[in-house]
């Protein structure tokens, strides 16, 4: 099975006005979709992890014209869940049209950043080229094929129970030397690599070592 590792654009936006809901000081949220299901009437329904979230997200999906119904809760761990029922434009049903119609997977959690989407989808080569042969001309440029690879899942364990966010920290720090003996990198400068404040990336690496350090007791 091979994996096509796909990334759409936040500047080009081909979502829709439902993906602006989000924004935070102009800026999209770091999250995750962990589902997301194209109904037989053509709407989409979805389950959305967010790091943060505007404060009036629940009167902006509310005032919506393309929102069905919602449900917005927190996360342990000071984050946003939403579980959005909405209308989808044309274009990004079709989208999820062609994952059937290709008998595609995607792999969850789709990956929500500053940036864009970050999205793996699953199938043989001749699946996976054939769908993104009928994508929608409106994606053409947002969309970008950043790798195809053979699909290697994440198994069970600490690392699966982490955020996106986490893991990001995590690995950022582990690659730089936070962790080597002696230090390599300071918190200060992890913050400057990761473009957040350094109490945020301290409060990250001690929920995944409170993790860890669980797992071993």
């Amino acid at each position: 099975m091979k994996c096509l590792r796909a990334h759409f654009d936040n500047e080009e936006n081909p979502f829709g006005s439902p993906y602006d809901l989000f924004t935070v000081d102009g800026q999209r949220p770091c999250g995750e979709l962990r589902d997301l299901r194209l109904r037989p009437d053509g709407t989409v329904v979805e389950l959305c992890i967010l790091e943060n979230a505007p404060p009036d997200i629940e009167s902006r999906l509310d005032e919506h014209p393309d929102i069905v119904d919602f449900d917005v809760g927190e996360t342990s761990d000071g984050g946003v869940v939403c579980h959005v029922h909405l209308v989808p434009n044309d274009d990004v049903r079709r989208l999820l049209e062609l994952v059937d119609e290709h008998d595609l997977l995607l792999d969850t959690p789709i990956r929500l950043t500053h940036d864009g989407v970050v999205v793996n989808v699953l199938g043989n080569h001749t699946q996976l080229t054939g769908a993104v042969s009928s994508l929608p001309e409106s994606f053409t440029d947002a969309f970008c094929v950043e790798g195809l690879s053979d699909y290697e899942p994440v198994r069970n364990g600490v690392r699966a129970e982490l955020t996106h966010r986490q893991r990001e920290v995590l690995e950022t720090a582990v690659e730089s030397g936070y962790y080597d003996i002696p230090r390599q990198i300071s918190i200060e400068e992890l913050a400057t690599e990761l473009e957040c404040s350094p109490s945020t990336v301290s409060e990250h690496l001690r929920k995944v070592e409170s993790r860890v350090l669980t797992q071993l007791r």
